[in-house]
């Protein structure tokens, strides 16, 4: 069974917050995606906290990012919890110090032990570090977990050759190389992410999440979205 990096935003469980009706449409797609791979989730923090939308708070941007991080560990064991209730086999591995009844201590080498055993790994804490996103987290967890293929679950329907929501003109780009996402700056993830995952020609399967089935269908290798490789 292949092994997938899926990269969720924190907004996959809630625009403000965990939404119950949001979380379990996630959890669904989660567990119709494992069935075609072993999974390792990088979730965001954005639906309860983001640097960029707290700027007004004045808070030092090294401790708001903390506060970016801890959000994915909230994030993280929500959902963790509700895939265990159906039954999926789930833990929770961060990057920065944590309870140990809220997640264990993130080492690449116990992420693919838990792995091999056909558990979902989710991913929390970002990289420990600020300045960083969650992006550039997934991309260095996808190189260090040895993984065959990140999906990103986005609000868009893959990589445009410009912003869609600005151009109407805007191009749908069904495949795309890595040399070519990094000549044109084209969006969907940060430019460090596609620097460190073409540099271990991992591929990057880039699709809308808002449509039923296709995390599915991006794990399982169907051609959804764009591919950038």
């Amino acid at each position: 069974m292949k092994k997938v990096l899926v990269k969720l935003s924190g907004e996959s469980l809630g625009g403000s917050g965990v939404d119950t009706k949001i979380l379990r449409r996630t959890v669904r797609e989660i567990s119709a995606a494992a069935k075609f791979g072993s999974l390792a989730i990088v979730i965001g923090g954005g639906n309860i906290w983001r640097f960029r939308d707290k700027k007004n708070l004045k808070i030092d941007r090294v401790e708001s990012d903390f506060l970016g991080m801890t959000a994915t560990i909230f994030n993280a064991v929500t959902l963790k919890n509700a895939l265990a209730q159906i039954g999926l086999r789930v833990k929770v591995f961060s990057s920065i110090r944590v309870p140990e009844e809220l997640g264990e201590k993130y080492s690449a080498a116990a992420a693919r032990k838990f792995l091999a055993r056909k558990g979902v790994a989710i991913l929390a804490g970002g990289t420990g570090k600020p300045f960083v996103t969650t992006d550039t987290a997934a991309a260095l967890r996808a190189a260090e977990l040895k993984c065959d293929l990140v999906v990103k679950a986005t609000n868009v329907d893959g990589i445009f050759d410009r912003d869609p929501r600005k151009s109407r003109a805007a191009k749908l780009l069904k495949q795309v190389s890595f040399a070519e996402v990094l000549k044109q700056n084209l969006g969907v993830m940060d430019r460090k992410a596609f620097e460190v995952l073409a540099k271990k020609s991992t591929p990057i399967r880039v699709f809308n999440f808002a449509k039923t089935g296709l995390l599915k269908k991006a794990v399982a290798g169907e051609n959804v979205g764009s591919l950038v490789y």
